[in-house]
């Protein structure tokens, strides 16, 4: 939608403007992986929001392709494999998959505990 392009304008302007470097990180909603919501996940517009970044030179973390995707069992991300947020080791996985991007990046130092 216009909206959501023209706020991730402003952030980026705002970002920028301090000098800072603005990220997109993708989280994926519980209806991705689960048939009970799966009509819920077709609304969402992923390939829009993504094109959108891309489009306007925004790195993205897509946590789906680098936490999700790869997980044997990715429901188990959410409590009680439920519609919820992420469980504590969803949140762990995630932190990580951008912990270790802004290091590959060279925005936390690779020495880092972080």
């Amino acid at each position: 939608t216009p909206i959501f392009k023209e706020i991730m304008q402003k952030a980026k302007k705002m970002v920028s403007g301090w000098g800072g470097k603005m990220y997109f990180v993708y989280m994926p909603p519980y209806g991705r992986y689960s048939a009970d919501y799966e009509h819920i996940f077709s609304l969402l517009n992923r390939d829009f929001v993504m094109s959108t970044a891309t489009e306007m030179d925004i790195p993205i973390i897509d946590i789906r392709s680098k936490v999700f995707d790869p997980h044997p069992d990715p429901l188990s991300l959410f409590p009680f494999r439920k519609n919820n947020h992420y469980n504590a080791e969803g949140y762990r996985l995630v932190a990580e998959s951008i912990s270790n991007r802004l290091k590959s990046d060279g925005i936390i130092p690779l020495n880092s505990r972080n």
